[in-house]
């Protein structure tokens, strides 16, 4: 009889490529979500969202709590999913990163602080906590003293799988996609590309959204980088991969990141990728990867330079993204997930 889990949704890259592979392997899995359908292989319970400052989520919650009676093992992917949850006898909690209240906004800050006690009371009470890289285990114990079951790398969907290197072009697209908050270090590339303004055979897309978005479009006037810099709003997760392959090189900031899943969709799909020598995108890129000195514009701007200028290097770098990416699979991390749900669910 092929074991019941009952899950939660994260970002859509992972809940399309883990629950699907789950389901490959024999999982039967149900999927508790929050207003939309996924295109998984899976049963999904579709709550809707109520309309009051801090509880949207309710009906989501209210209903993992009671169809987690019915099901052999429970994967949420916060902390706080998994209090609510509350059979702790039969709960996995995938934690994508530290929750550290003191590197997001204010508004944020009671979220984090929320979720940074339900790691610890889950922790406690014997809960298996996953993680998402070395260096976001790292954090977890040295900062929480929590010491995760198991680290288990995200996988790449086929969509941005690439098999030839990408060739050195004289006009490039420099491109970058993350949340505009300051942990993602936005301001860092605008500074570079400052520097780089001489440089005229480029052009820096930023892709996201987020508080900070007025502030770089600001930034960006007072400085006369218009010609060079171009805010993108955030597109449908399905078109992400043509983003991808219109652009030359990938640049990511935060050298904090946990994983840095646009780092490896952007080497999946042959780009490129600069990143900062700290942090799980170092982690991701490891020798593929182009790395500067974490907040540091001056080497940044340095290493875009040697990137974009240099055909050999540009195209080594590109067969090195396609070869790293390849190691990176949502069957071999379903393989990992499952063997923790049998130590869980005892069969």
């Amino acid at each position: 009889m092929a074991p019941k889990i009952l899950a939660t949704p994260h970002v859509k890259h992972y809940t399309l490529g883990l629950y699907n592979a789950l389901s490959r392997l024999g999982v039967e899995v149900s999927l508790v979500t929050l207003q939309q359908r996924y295109a998984v292989a899976a049963r999904q319970y579709v709550a809707p969202r109520i309309p009051a400052p801090r509880s949207r989520a309710l009906a989501q919650r209210i209903l993992l709590a009671l169809l987690s009676h019915f099901h052999d093992v429970v994967h949420v992917n916060s902390s706080g999913e998994g209090v609510t949850a509350r059979s702790y006898d039969k709960l996995v909690v995938t934690q994508h990163g530290r929750p550290d209240p003191n590197a997001v906004e204010e508004s944020l800050r009671w979220f984090y602080k929320k979720e940074e006690r339900a790691l610890l009371f889950l922790y406690e009470i014997g809960v298996p906590i996953v993680t998402i890289s070395n260096f976001s285990a790292e954090e977890m114990r040295t900062m929480l003293s929590v010491k995760v079951a198991k680290v288990i790398y995200h996988g790449l969907l086929k969509s941005f799988k690439r098999e030839k290197r990408r060739s050195f072009k004289q006009q490039h697209i420099i491109l970058w996609v993350s949340r505009f908050i300051r942990f993602k270090e936005p301001f860092l590339l605008l500074k570079a590309v400052q520097k780089l303004k001489e440089n005229h055979n480029f052009t820096l897309i930023m892709l996201g959204d987020g508080p900070l978005k007025e502030q770089l479009q600001r930034y960006v006037r007072l400085h006369e980088l218009e010609k060079m810099v171009v805010f993108q709003e955030k597109i449908p997760f399905e078109r992400m991969p043509l983003v991808y392959r219109r652009a030359t090189v990938y640049v990511h900031t935060c050298s904090r990141e946990a994983f840095g899943l646009s780092v490896l969709e952007a080497m999946g799909s042959g780009l490129p990728v600069v990143v900062p020598d700290s942090g799980g995108a170092a982690e991701v890129a490891a020798d593929a990867g182009l790395k500067f000195k974490p907040g540091n514009a001056e080497d940044l701007a340095d290493k875009l330079l040697a990137v974009m200028r240099d055909p050999e290097l540009y195209e080594r770098l590109s067969a090195k993204s396609i070869e790293r990416a390849s190691a990176f699979s949502w069957e071999k991390a379903a393989e990992d997930y499952l063997e923790l749900y049998k130590k869980v669910g005892g069969w």
